[in-house]
């Protein structure tokens, strides 16, 4: 099929002898749409327009007076008028069309059309009205019958490329399909390689959100195509790809870009499918390494799967609804890499063979994440265990959270809230904060914890000798009123040392 018509414009309008009407001088917007016929007959016109409207009129308030009509003609300029049609005739307040009008139009940059003699500013509007509505008519057509192509297309059994060929060939506008990682999943011929580099670059560092659209500049190393302009499409409430499309500006090719959109998704969603029994075998993976804690069985089944990894990270995702939770599913695969996934719901585990946090961290998915340290597969639960417990915090937090293995304290303090913190630290090292030689107290307590309460080393480190650390350490007893000897007066102590930042320099 050919993409031919667009809405009447001003210039068609002329060439169409539409209404009987001649072109006298064509102006600055002669090939601008036509817009709504609109009879004014005011001195001002500027009141009673809003932009891009046909202007009729007879003049019956201007006759022969130049400077009236050269103050009409350059109201309607202002206003954003397409052209203007002076019907003349024997009735009428000019009986032709003088020279002078015609230079003061070409003044005002306006395009002139002149009636035939006794037309009514009526019959002319109604000619011009049928005029739009049959071109409109042929655009929405032609858009319809686009349309109708690409689903059959899709109703044929075609698939991604078969979409943007028939595009292709229907438009001669150049196309890709970008997944949500920004790999070429199709393309047409016009799109050369630094093009697709970029459009992956833009995928990856600011993609369009669920339905937005993104005109991309040229760039002077690489020929971008005309008009390229990046847009998402969705399945549910998720984005599922992008189309990259350069537009011909055509009407009938812009209103047929949602079908192709929704067609697109289509075929995605398709395809998820299709791929349904290689999620399965995915997530039996997952089950039997963390169903196992023998390192040989790990590891040979490890093997199987052609990865040779000597630790794996636990992630743990909790997506905004399930079908956010598909679609992770297999960016993450592809991202991490890693056949190790399975989703229960809206949460998606995956134990991935090499760090993840900064590939998820400059993915920024914006949803709660954990994850858990390296272990050896053996202990590929463990570290699961650890990344959901990092997603509940992160839940709190509004961040990705990495489980800190062994320094619970640091794990905890860097989640807390800071004036949380700053409250806490103060409320439990008040008494020593206000005590003569606080910092010396504070500095001997934090040593003392750090070496496991031993005075001699205490001493050591401090270079004072061990019945001044004892000393100090009682002093510390009677201004706190606790015992030393308790765990939990330890740990609080500890924390509020941490929290101060007490002994990190």
């Amino acid at each position: 099929m050919s993409i031919t018509p667009e809405t009447l414009t001003v210039a068609q309008l002329g060439e169409r002898g539409v209404a009987g009407i001649r072109l006298l001088h064509a102006g600055a917007r002669h090939h601008s749409p036509v817009g709504v016929p609109y009879a004014v007959e005011f001195r001002d016109p500027r009141p009673w327009l809003s932009g891009g409207e046909l202007v009729l009129t007879t003049g019956s308030l201007l006759h022969d007076d130049w400077k009236a009509w050269q103050d009409f003609f350059a109201g309607l300029a202002e206003a954003g008028a397409c052209a203007v049609v002076v019907s003349t005739g024997s009735d009428r307040p000019l009986v032709s069309l003088p020279t002078e009008l015609m230079d003061l139009a070409q003044a005002a940059g306006l395009t002139l059309f002149g009636a035939p003699a006794g037309a009514s500013l009526t019959s002319i509007s109604r000619d011009v009205t049928a005029a739009r509505i049959s071109a409109e008519r042929t655009v929405l057509q032609e858009s319809f019958d686009l349309q109708m192509t690409l689903t059959g297309v899709v109703a044929r059994g075609g698939n991604l490329d078969d979409l943007v060929q028939g595009w292709h060939r229907a438009t001669g506008e150049t196309v890709c399909v970008l997944d949500r990682v920004g790999r070429t999943l199709a393309r047409s011929a016009g799109v050369d390689p630094d093009v697709l580099a970029i459009l992956r670059q833009e995928v990856q560092d600011d993609p369009p959100g669920l339905t937005g659209s993104r005109q991309l500049s040229g760039r002077e190393d690489v020929n971008l195509p005309e008009g390229l302009e990046l847009r998402s499409f969705s399945g549910g409430s998720s984005v599922r790809g992008y189309l990259a499309r350069g537009s011909s500006g055509s009407q009938v090719t812009d209103l047929a870009v949602p079908a192709l959109l929704s067609l697109l998704a289509l075929e995605f969603e398709r395809r998820w499918f299709l791929d349904e029994p290689t999620r399965r075998k995915r997530a039996q993976y997952v089950t039997r390494l963390l169903s196992s804690s023998e390192e040989g069985r790990n590891r040979a089944l490890l093997h199987s799967l052609g990865v040779d990894a000597m630790e794996l990270w636990g992630v743990a995702v909790e997506a905004r609804n399930e079908t956010h939770a598909e679609v992770l599913v297999d960016d993450l695969a592809l991202l991490l890499p890693t056949q190790l996934m399975r989703q229960e719901g809206r949460i998606v585990e995956c134990l991935a063979v090499q760090d993840p946090r900064e590939t998820l961290e400059r993915l920024g998915l914006g949803v709660p994440l954990g994850i858990g340290t390296p272990v050896p597969p053996a202990q590929a639960s463990r570290t699961m265990r650890q990344a959901h417990s990092a997603l509940e915090t992160s839940r709190r937090a509004g961040a990705i959270i990495s489980f800190v293995d062994g320094s619970a304290h640091d794990f905890l303090l860097n989640v807390a809230d800071p004036a949380y913190l700053r409250s806490f630290a103060d409320a439990v090292l008040a008494p020593l904060d206000s005590a003569p030689q606080g910092e010396v107290l504070l500095q001997t307590l934090h040593t003392w914890l750090l070496e496991n309460r031993s005075l001699d080393t205490t001493a050591e480190r401090l270079a004072v000798h061990r019945h001044t650390v004892r000393n100090r350490v009682q002093r510390i007893m009677q201004l706190t009123g606790h015992s030393l000897d308790s765990v939990d007066v330890q740990t609080e102590l500890w924390l509020a040392l941490k929290a101060r930042g007490i002994g990190q320099d």
